[in-house]
């Protein structure tokens, strides 16, 4: 997939907090630390306020994203969320956290978030994006040889394969897990691989050797210490051969085996698997009889599933409840759930659940008299059932190719060896029948094995020349594609992946020594030229927002793009143009004077203000900036830090004031002096300056609004 920007992360959940009122007794929350607020998350999950978790969950990412820092609490808060199947919130956070790992260049978080945004798309049904972050993270695991890793990809990999009924394929994955699994000796990793494999042989049939899965994987994981994580495993375990038990009509083993893992399961705190495990418990209860309490565990099921966005565990309730009601001939109803199955199923590309759902439909159209539309039925089953069989007759085949491939070449190493054989029988009757001969040329044979071994030692020579430099352009080839990789990889850590200007970490990384640069320059009076000076300039585009809630985002991404190309015409091709943030960008103009602030800011102002962009659907925009500047640094500072902490506090106070004095200008300052002036701006005040010169394209200093005369 395609990765998140943190302008459409702010705007997002901007959307989504603007019409919710947070909970009165998280209002302080912002003076929290991190780990206070994952307690108060986790807190509001125990006592089942799910909505006020994902509400305080979605402020805790925006505070994050308005102070540009990374809290650490990002991956651990995304996977509490989802043990508590709140997939949706979980995928928020977790952009977030993929959003600012991939920024600050953390490849194994990058690689961690990815897999846990699988897990929630696989859990929503969105396979597709499931595969692609998936896919993502294959890569990084195997860039950086992390095996642990790459079998964790490879176990989800293998349930998304087994969720969209690719059973065959499943299989590869999950078995490439568990041998990892098993040579690290990570018993609960290789039980979890164990389980799904066993889901994969109840799915084809195979019920004993399923149950035998199930069996290893129970018996594996009783061995170890009873914490929360290994009874969660046991009792999904437990539900599952329950399950299985119900399947071949075993239905007290199978009650039996469910109320034990559902126990196990209520002493954990992940919801999405106790609610799995009351749908197979409903669906026990009414085989048994006890059509009350099994429809209201179903009922409760499908509230939460509906609720969690989970469509798999949806129609597994559809499908108990259909049948549950053919069981009673109230086939109208079990109509309802099948239809409602079906679409889902057939949405998803699941043939097993639409064959169940059409079978259900097939029977009560039929119990109902409804002849012709159970023949119409039956023709969509049959097709069906044939592509479902081609589909495993493809795998089958691929399978028996594989065995006759092996077959065939083994075949052939016997041929080779026979050949061998008759060759040096050969041999040996030729060595015999020409003794005479070599006795007799004893002093020609030492004359020719001198000259063979001197021209084999020529040709020993030549091939090794000839392997060290296959070695050498190899070893080159290797070393190529590292640089290659390598700048790849700093290109994406340095770029902005929307509009492809340098972003903060490229700016950090050249600023230290640019500002060093200028104040060498400064301070050597022999230097001739005038352009020494470094400026800095801060752009906001003007009442964006409005243009993604009036146009979508996809518009807003194609203004930003074309801003980026705006700015690349306005400023030289040596100046650094940097995407700060959101609609904001930052300019540094090396080998400048200071005197040019002024006509810089305004030939921006202008040209933006003059050009048309185009967002697509044949539509365009005019919009209009607001530019904060200074000198760079505003006085004489030497310590890096210090001057651009300075320096950015001005320039984004300035463009405050500018939005302030009422947009589509500029403010900013040219220069300060040491004298004390006695009309000192709010500006002077603000950052102890005892007086500067400042320019702005509005009437006059007068007219400016600054920021602490609006509070007042």
């Amino acid at each position: 997939m395609i990765y998140s920007f943190k302008l459409i992360h702010s705007l997002v959940l901007s959307l989504l907090l603007s019409s919710i009122f947070v909970v009165p007794s998280f209002a302080q929350s912002n003076e929290k630390n991190e780990v206070n607020e994952l307690n108060v998350i986790g807190g509001l999950l125990e006592a089942k306020r799910y909505a006020d978790a994902d509400r305080q969950a979605l402020l805790f990412i925006e505070r994050a994203l308005q102070k540009d820092n990374a809290p650490s609490d990002y991956l651990p808060l995304g996977k509490l969320l989802q043990a508590y199947s709140r997939f949706k919130a979980s995928k928020a956070v977790l952009d977030a956290a993929l959003e600012t790992y991939t920024r600050e260049g953390q490849l194994l978080n990058v690689a961690r978030s990815l897999l846990h945004l699988a897990s929630a798309e696989r859990h929503l049904s969105n396979y597709v994006s499931a595969e692609d972050y998936l896919r993502r993270a294959l890569s990084i695991a195997e860039m950086r040889n992390d095996r642990q890793l790459k079998a964790e990809v490879h176990l989800e990999l293998g349930v998304v394969y087994k969720e969209q009924d690719k059973l065959e394929l499943a299989l590869e994955p999950l078995k490439l897990a568990l041998a990892v699994f098993r040579d690290n000796d990570n018993v609960t990793y290789s039980s979890l691989c164990l389980s799904h494999i066993g889901d994969i042989y109840a799915l084809l049939g195979h019920t004993t050797l399923a149950f035998t899965y199930y069996d290893d994987a129970y018996s594996a994981v009783s061995n170890l210490s009873a914490n929360v994580e290994n009874k969660r495993l046991l009792g999904m375990i437990k539900s599952k051969m329950g399950s299985l038990q119900l399947k071949d009509n075993e239905k007290e083993d199978a009650l039996q085996s469910i109320t034990d893992g559902l126990d196990l399961l209520l002493s954990t705190n992940d919801v999405g698997a106790i609610f799995e495990a009351k749908m197979l418990m409903g669906k026990a209860l009414l085989e048994t009889g006890d059509t009350v309490k099994g429809t209201a565990l179903l009922q409760e099921a499908m509230s939460f599933a509906l609720e969690s966005g989970q469509i798999g565990l949806v129609n597994d309730v559809r499908l108990a409840l259909a049948q549950g009601y053919m069981r009673e001939q109230k086939f109208d109803r079990a109509l309802i759930y099948a239809r409602a199955g079906t679409v889902d199923a057939r949405k998803h590309g699941n043939l097993r659940d639409q064959l169940r759902f059409l079978a259900i439909q097939l029977s009560a159209n039929v119990s109902l008299g409804d002849f012709e539309k159970a023949l119409d039925i039956q023709s969509v089953v049959q097709e069906l059932r044939e592509a479902l069989l081609n589909s495993e007759t493809q795998n089958a085949v691929k399978g028996l190719q594989a065995e006759i491939e092996l077959v065939r070449q083994s075949g052939e190493l016997e041929k080779l060896e026979e050949s061998k054989q008759l060759v040096i029988a050969k041999a040996e009757r030729e060595k015999l029948k020409n003794t005479l001969f070599w006795s007799a040329s004893v002093a020609v044979l030492l004359m020719l094995f001198l000259m063979w071994s001197r021209f084999k030692q020529r040709q020993q020579t030549i091939i090794l020349r000839r392997e060290v430099r296959q070695q050498t352009e190899t070893l080159q080839e290797k070393n190529s594609e590292l640089e290659q990789a390598y700048k790849t990889l700093e290109h994406v850590s340095l770029r902005d992946p929307l509009t492809g200007l340098y972003n903060r970490h490229y700016l950090e990384s050249q600023l230290p020594s640019e500002i060093k640069r200028s104040q060498i320059e400064i301070d050597n009076i022999s230097t001739p030229s005038k352009k020494r000076d470094l400026l800095c300039l801060l752009i906001d585009i003007d009442h964006f927002k409005s243009i993604n809630d009036d146009y979508g985002h996809l518009a807003g991404d194609k203004v930003l793009e074309g801003f980026s190309s705006v700015l690349k015409e306005v400023f030289r091709h040596t100046d650094l143009i940097i995407r700060w943030g959101g609609e904001e960008f930052l300019v540094v103009c090396r080998h400048s004077s200071r005197e040019e602030l002024p006509e810089l800011a305004e030939r921006c102002r202008a040209t933006v203000a003059s050009n048309v962009f185009n967002i697509g659907d044949d539509k365009t925009v005019k919009v209009t900036c607001s530019i904060g500047f200074s000198l760079l640094p505003p006085n004489e500072i030497s310590h890096f830090d210090k001057a651009w902490q300075r320096t950015f506090a001005v320039v984004d106070y300035a463009l405050y004031a500018a939005k302030l004095s009422g947009r589509n200008g500029w403010i900013g300052l040219i220069e300060t002096y040491h004298t004390t002036d006695a009309n000192r701006t709010p500006l002077d005040c603000k950052f102890d300056f005892p007086s500067s010169r400042i320019a702005t394209s509005f009437n006059n200093i007068a007219s400016i609004q600054w920021p602490e005369e609006v509070t007042r």
